[in-house]
């Protein structure tokens, strides 16, 4: 009760402490509300937008927290201005075309995210240390976000089922975008108001530790038993693999990291009171924890070597060789540091996360390089033996780092290796395919296509690799798209498939489906492998109360479950629409 209290003079209070961080906030709130509002599809037309005024959030609140720290009120707008200059920048470059299943954006954008929030829990220690002061800081920052998102939800919950209870007793059609619009408030507007409130003007020199007996039960009887249970499992898993003298999996790296952020994390809980702690498992924490982390992060190492050795960087394992290195680095930080600044912990994170974003070390430039250079090599190996098959692991491999370069627009690096340019490939799923199909010839590469691992039987088709070119008659009708399985949402057009079913929409409005799987199965035997396969074999034409509608098949790749059904690999074509005048 005295907290709701004294809420609406903490909330002016925090007005006047964080008014950039607010009035961004407010300003972004209602400006995608309005949107939500015309019926815009933000998630797909505005993606670059709401991404930095997310991050705009967290990195103005840890701007102001850092000129608080340093006590440089003088450039304090100035510092705040080149913070939104940055995040300005940041909106301008983002391309929202490339945004369509090119992960690299959206990884970078949760790096930054995350750098953002990592930068809260480190900015007013940046000058001044206490550890007093750090650890009632961070137990404050954990209060805050809890309780900021248990009011948002209770008031989002709350109005949104008190407007379902008038549109239903009352027959008042409400839109459904009101529940959106309430959403962003509540989150943009209800939940940064309450969280920015809680914070205390006074971070340094609190003097007394707050640790709560809640807080002590939560360490001992939760936390440390399952680190305990973990340390468990992974060094009966280092035994089984000495026993039988193999290398480790690479899925043990996150148990691994799991169980050291685990560790980490009972360090910074424990550490202002771990010498007078009365249970002996937390006084006797630190070193002990560190010394049986050692061998497993020896396991990490290989495990991760293993699978950089075989298959190159990604991004995935780019991020697991710099958490490797930083559990490392912590690990003998806290073993011979006198001081045990827990600080350290978030900012040399931050540190790291901000270097893995961008430049030429970044995890994007070095994985897209690696698997330049495995696809490369292979292309060597083809060109210099073109009457050699490639064996099914290697087609596996050569198909999975196409697509993987594909989907990060980064395919032309091949073009010199290759002999010609890659622009003519249009969908990342059959990236491979076409260029196997290139250097190998239609014939030779679907004998390669037509075989997997696993013994089944794939059928593959490419009109570029046919002679006759798609002809498109486009005058009756008023619309012609590329359509393709599991495109990105922000594509008008949509197809799906379920067993004997395609099914084609328009936003989320049904405008025909077919039994593809029957269809193909009727050409499959007409046309052995698809070969010699023409247009009007691949072409459909449907007419029903929604219009007329054509689709073109120009490439598919599936295997047959039964006699009668398919799943699908991949299928792409074109869709000709012509729908009735309402």
């Amino acid at each position: 009760m005295k907290y709701l209290n004294e809420l609406p003079a903490r909330t002016k209070a925090a007005f006047m402490r964080f008014p950039v961080t607010i009035i961004w906030s407010i300003v972004g709130s209602v400006y995608l509300a309005w949107m939500i509002g015309l019926d815009a599809r933000i998630f797909n037309e505005f993606t670059s937008l709401i991404f930095t005024l997310i991050l705009g959030v967290s990195w103005l609140i840890g701007t102001q927290f850092l000129i608080e720290s340093l006590r440089i009120y003088k450039y304090s707008w100035l510092l705040k201005f080149g913070v939104i200059g940055l995040l300005i920048i940041y909106y301008i470059t983002f391309n929202e075309e490339d945004f369509d299943g090119n992960p690299i954006l959206l990884t970078r954008w949760f790096l930054l995210f995350l750098a953002g929030h990592i930068f809260v829990f480190f900015a007013p220690f940046l000058k001044q240390w206490n550890k007093i002061d750090y650890w009632n800081y961070l137990q404050q920052i954990v209060i805050s976000i809890t309780r900021a998102a248990l009011f948002t939800f209770v008031i989002f919950g709350g109005l949104a089922l008190a407007i379902l209870a008038v549109d239903n007793l009352f027959n008042i059609h409400i839109n459904d975008n009101v529940y959106g619009q309430l959403y962003v408030i509540c989150l943009g507007i209800i939940n940064t108001f309450i969280y920015l409130a809680d914070f205390p003007e006074k971070i340094h020199n609190t003097q007394k530790l707050r640790y709560s007996k809640a807080l002590d039960v939560f360490l001992k009887f939760i936390l440390i038993p399952i680190l305990i249970i973990y340390l468990i499992i992974v060094y009966a898993y280092a035994f089984k693999i000495l026993f039988l003298w193999e290398l480790p999996q690479g899925w043990v790296s996150y148990l691994i990291s799991i169980l050291a952020i685990i560790g980490l994390i009972i360090q910074i809980i424990i550490e202002p009171l771990r010498e007078t702690h009365h249970n002996i498992l937390i006084r006797k924490f630190h070193p002990y924890f560190y010394i049986t982390l050692f061998p497993l992060l020896i396991l990490f190492f290989v495990a991760i070597y293993t699978r950089i050795a075989d298959y190159n960087f990604t991004e995935n394992r780019y991020f697991l060789v710099v958490l490797a290195f930083w559990i490392l680095g912590l690990s003998l930080y806290m073993i011979f540091s006198k001081k045990k600044k827990l600080n350290i912990i978030p900012i040399s994170l931050f540190i790291l996360i901000m270097l893995a974003s961008y430049g030429p070390w970044s995890a994007f430039n070095i994985s897209i390089n690696a698997q330049a250079k495995e696809l490369k090599e292979m292309v060597n190996k083809i060109k210099s033996n073109p009457q050699e098959i490639i064996t099914l692991e290697e087609a596996s491999q050569f198909r999975s780092i196409s697509r993987y370069l594909k989907e990060r627009n980064h395919l032309n690096k091949l073009d010199a290796s290759l002999g010609f340019k890659t622009s003519y490939v249009q969908n990342s799923y059959s990236a491979g395919e076409q260029l196997l199909d290139s250097l190998y010839g239609s014939e030779r590469a679907s004998r390669i296509s037509s075989q997997t691992a696993s013994g089944k039987k794939y059928y593959y088709y490419n009109q570029l690799n046919h002679k006759h070119q798609i002809n498109l008659d486009v005058k009756d009708y008023q619309t012609m798209v590329e359509v393709a399985l599991n495109q990105n949402e922000s594509h008008r057009y949509q197809i799906s498939h379920r067993p004997n079913s395609l099914l084609v929409k328009d936003h989320e409005k049904k405008l025909f489906d077919v039994d593809i799987d029957s269809l193909l199965i009727k050409s499959l035997k007409k046309y052995p492998d698809f070969k010699n396969a023409s247009q009007e074999e691949l072409t459909y034409t449907f007419k029903n109360k929604e219009g007329t509608f054509s689709l073109i098949l120009k490439n598919f790749r599936f295997n047959k479950v039964d006699e009668t059904t398919l799943s699908f690999i991949h299928l792409g074509g074109y869709l000709l629409v012509n729908k009735n005048v309402e």
